[in-house]
């Protein structure tokens, strides 16, 4: 039974046996009503995944037999697809349906559709420019998409454009260009008003943890690779710097809006970035080791058994990297990959049994 059913049924219950009045009951229903419908989170996949495979369906199908249409014939297919799906919106933007049952496959089918309708009428019509052009054209296109839907699907998918936008724009030869790094991050966040508005309708925790995922490594990992292809640095440390920022200010976010996903996100970036090696500095290297132990420390004080382990993850890859890098005999890296499991299996054992002294 769900949270909201089971309610639900104790506010009746408490109305019949006369603990609550009618309008105290009333009350509390409204204050705690559904934030989704009916459909679950499966209903919701399955539409997206339905929605994926019409959407490439149908282009395969057009592709097909491309060859039997003229231009304008190219065209209207093309469009159709975008309009049919511009419809289904404004009807149910006008009944107000908000389920994510419906809005998460119509965001994917109708990003799909832009997108090919994008390139399909500037192949037909031999439209000139540039691949960071087009990137851009369809990134214009779908942000509205993204922003009406607010689906999981679209907005991951979008994401992505203006890495791609960032690389294709930038010549392989090109050492650095600050104007267009400032640019793809100004592209990167035009989406955030639609993850503001995916927030505030209040999806199920499984819906919620995928969007913050996505748009966690899309802010962190993301912004980090586009400020690397814009700057350019020669440093290895720079590098980790850079990585570190945009982590940091993703990790200050997420305790400034109680985003629960994303400090682990942040966190996980910021130690990937940190992958030891002959070059890696030691302060960069100690301020890793500080980071895992405050982690781990943090989940033991709050009695989290995922963050302590997250955080004992952490410093152990940072110190068995760094160790199987060295010259030591295989016996001993074997005895210390077994101590290290060992370590692992108690300090679990340990934090187990001080959650239930506590819940004692």
């Amino acid at each position: 039974m769900k949270k909201e059913e089971w309610l639900r049924a104790e506010i009746a219950k408490w109305r019949s046996d006369g603990v609550i009045d009618t309008t105290t009951a009333d009350t509390l229903l409204a204050r705690y009503k559904m934030t989704e419908s009916r459909f679950g989170l499966g209903a919701i996949l399955a539409g997206a995944f339905g929605a994926l495979l019409m959407g490439l369906g149908v282009i395969a199908i057009f592709a097909a037999n491309w060859d039997c249409f003229g231009r304008a014939e190219r065209a209207v297919i093309a469009v159709a697809p975008v309009v049919a799906c511009g419809m289904v919106a404004l009807v149910a933007k006008a009944k107000g349906l908000r389920t994510m049952a419906l809005w998460e496959p119509l965001g994917i089918l109708w990003f799909i559709s832009v997108v090919a309708a994008s390139c399909l009428v500037a192949q037909t019509y031999q439209v000139g420019g540039s691949v960071p052009g087009l990137v851009l054209f369809v990134s214009a296109l779908t942000l509205p998409v993204v922003w009406t839907t607010r689906s999981i699907g679209a907005m991951s998918a979008w994401l992505v454009l203006p890495i791609v936008w960032m690389f294709s724009k930038m010549e392989w030869h090109d050492r650095s260009d600050i104007a267009t790094t400032i640019k793809a991050m100004l592209l990167m966040a035009a989406s955030l008003p639609a993850y503001i508005a995916f927030l505030r309708r209040k999806p199920q925790r499984a819906a919620l943890v995928l969007g913050q995922l996505a748009t966690g490594l899309a802010y962190s990992f993301g912004t980090g690779m586009i400020i690397l292809r814009g700057v350019y640095p020669h440093s290895e440390t720079w590098w980790i710097l850079i990585f570190w920022i945009c982590s940091a200010v993703v990790f200050a976010a997420a305790a400034a809006f109680k985003l629960p996903v994303w400090p682990k996100v942040a966190m996980s970036v910021s130690l990937i970035a940190t992958i030891p090696s002959p070059g890696l500095s030691l302060p960069i290297y100690a301020a890793s080791l500080a980071l895992a132990v405050g982690v781990a420390a943090w989940g033991i004080a709050k009695a989290r058994l995922a963050d302590m382990n997250f955080g004992v993850v952490m410093l152990l890859w940072l110190i068995l990297a760094k160790f199987f890098a060295s010259r030591a005999d295989f016996t001993v890296k074997g005895l210390v990959l077994i101590s290290a499991g060992i370590m692992l299996a108690v300090l679990n054992v340990v934090l187990v049994r001080m959650k239930k002294r506590r819940a004692e």
